[in-house]
């Protein structure tokens, strides 16, 4: 969880699947206007190596514009995607709204509260090199469907040469019994971006949850 926060900052065929396996239970992927789920291509493959030490990626996000230069992904840099993904641990477990509640606070006290973000930062460096992460400022908690927690924040990361904001949300949704996260990420640019986000995340979350 606390890796995919930094997901903004990777510089590093298209799936015809729409469908995911997450332990015993079938995920099925929303179809996004303007965007394509590309999980299985070897170019987000290098990029979301990182994440399955923890858990399965079940879909990445991309616009249609980055995905026609997704040959180029160690060159450029996208600001406008998200990823669904879980964890080992809780592949086969059968959750409920209350495990929603206290994933949600676990991961504001690791964020927000206490020392906690130093480790993280030290996590961070330890996979980007020269990028160091802000302590992250919490914007908003809400419920944008039933079943779904979700966290609305912004980081700020710093390299040598310029520093970057991010503004995420990240998800934590109950579905056939499985608990699925779902984080989107914007670059920042001023309040509205806060609005696009939050309008663009949660059309995916009620899609996701439309179709499952």
């Amino acid at each position: 969880m606390l890796i995919v926060l930094t997901g903004c900052l990777n510089k590093d065929s298209k799936s015809n699947s729409n469908s995911a396996l997450y332990g015993y239970v079938n995920i099925i992927l929303p179809q996004i206007n303007g965007m394509i789920e590309c999980r299985n291509h070897p170019n987000i493959q290098q990029i979301t190596r990182q994440f399955l030490e923890n858990g399965p990626v079940l879909g990445y996000y991309i616009t249609n514009d980055i995905y026609k230069q997704i040959d180029r992904l160690s060159e450029i840099t996208y600001d406008n995607y998200f990823m669904i993904y879980g964890d080992y641990q809780r592949e086969n477990y059968r959750g409920s709204e209350s495990d929603l509640e206290f994933l949600e606070n676990n991961l504001q006290q690791t964020l927000f509260e206490s020392g906690n973000f130093d480790q993280i930062s030290a996590r961070i460096d330890d996979v980007y090199g020269t990028i160091t992460a802000g302590k992250p400022a919490l914007i908003e908690k809400y419920s944008p469907q039933p079943n779904v927690r979700t966290m609305l924040m912004l980081m700020k990361y710093m390299n040598e040469t310029n520093e970057t904001s991010v503004v995420s949300a990240v998800n934590f949704i109950l579905i056939k019994n499985r608990i699925v996260n779902l984080a989107y990420y914007v670059a920042y640019d001023g309040g509205k971006t806060i609005d696009i986000l939050k309008e663009k995340n949660n059309e995916v979350v009620k899609k996701l949850l439309e179709i499952n």
